[in-house]
């Protein structure tokens, strides 16, 4: 069988997605879509796609597809999912996957009725190291979760897109990058349900990096939150906390969390593990650079959620990246803006 794909949005991510869908067997990119004429043409030529779509309405009408890539903005990302899904095809939606939860309820519930699946791109779960650990913790070595700390400390602004306009991504760091991290955590850590959760936010910009804009329109638009502490527990007993930040003034980034359970502690990135030995607590795996585990290389991640996602069409299974999980996401990164916007801690929506 060969899947037939539509990608909407051909900018950074886009193009990640055209490159992983080029390289796949049994894919044809059908046709693309852009609302910018100069994006469109250059994507059509270097993946050499003769249909393009200047709107995602036209792309739909235009033939049969299997599977859609939704590239563009979060504000977009539940009218184009419903259209997608209401013509049999199944989704693939960049993240985060709406810009709250009652839209990805919508979605979720929208994907329920077509008979397809709706996925998301949280592709560092298809990094290596991830990936063991996700093994290590399924094997039970890690013991009963006690603790997670997450962070996603940036030292540049995302200027690529309009990820700092809050009405067109949803909100700042928390929305637009720390969602991947919260999603990994969880998945690699058993994914317990959380109950409340209470977070802090500012916005540093332009007090801090004020001269990295790249026009003066996208500094007066910027009105996000770009540095944020969170906290949140969960039904087992567990609880989390969340440092992310887009002006944290450090030599360079780092995205990773380390979870500590009853029976040993785990590290993503770089990756480790430790486990205690006759009372003392004595790395098993460590990551260096170079290996293999030590790998975190972005657009690689994405070749291979692409190829379980094409998979999953193929074979008509759902992708790694389950909605469900994905709602849980979109639903705590509510209740952190909930909370910081009260002032105090809050429960969190269980909607289905």
């Amino acid at each position: 069988m060969t899947v037939r794909v539509g990608v909407i949005g051909c900018g950074v991510q886009g193009s990640h997605h055209l490159r992983a869908y080029r390289a796949l067997a049994h894919v044809e990119i059908a046709a693309i879509c852009d609302s910018d004429p100069v994006r469109l043409e250059k994507a059509g030529r270097e993946f050499a796609v003769e249909n393009r779509y200047s709107a995602y309405q036209q792309l739909l009408e235009s033939d049969r597809f299997d599977l859609v890539s939704i590239c563009t903005m979060p504000v977009s990302h539940c009218e184009i999912a419903l259209a997608a899904l209401d013509v049999g095809a199944n989704v693939l939606c960049e993240k985060p996957l709406a810009l709250n939860a009652a839209e990805a309820e919508t979605m979720a519930r929208a994907a329920h009725r077509a008979g397809c699946f709706l996925t998301v791109g949280f592709n560092m779960r298809y990094m290596p190291a991830a990936q063991a650990l996700k093994h290590f913790v399924a094997e039970g070595r890690l013991g009963r979760t006690l603790y997670t700390h997450a962070w996603t400390i940036a030292t540049d602004i995302p200027w690529w897109g309009k990820h700092y306009v809050k009405a067109i991504s949803g909100g700042g760091v928390l929305a637009s990058t720390a969602v991947h991290i919260i999603d990994l955590a969880l998945w690699i850590g058993g994914a317990a349900s959380p109950l409340t959760a209470s977070a802090s936010m500012t916005r540093v910009f332009p007090q801090k990096r004020a001269g990295t804009a790249p026009t003066p329109e996208a500094a007066s638009s910027y009105d996000v939150e770009d540095m944020i502490s969170g906290h949140i527990r969960f039904a087992d007993g567990s609880w989390m906390t969340l440092e992310a930040g887009w002006c944290w003034d450090r030599p360079d980034n780092s995205y990773s969390f380390e979870i500590i359970g009853d029976a040993a502690a785990i590290q993503f990135d770089p990756m480790r593990v430790v486990v205690e030995q006759q009372g003392i607590p004595l790395e098993q795996i460590t990551s260096t650079p170079g290996d293999r585990l030590h790998s975190t290389v972005w657009p690689q991640s994405v070749t291979d959620q692409i190829a379980d996602v094409v998979a999953a069409a193929r074979e008509s299974r759902e992708p790694l990246v389950k909605i469900h999980e994905a709602l849980t996401v979109q639903r705590l990164i509510d209740a952190l803006y909930h909370s910081a916007d009260l002032g105090r801690e809050v429960m969190l929506s269980s909607r289905v």
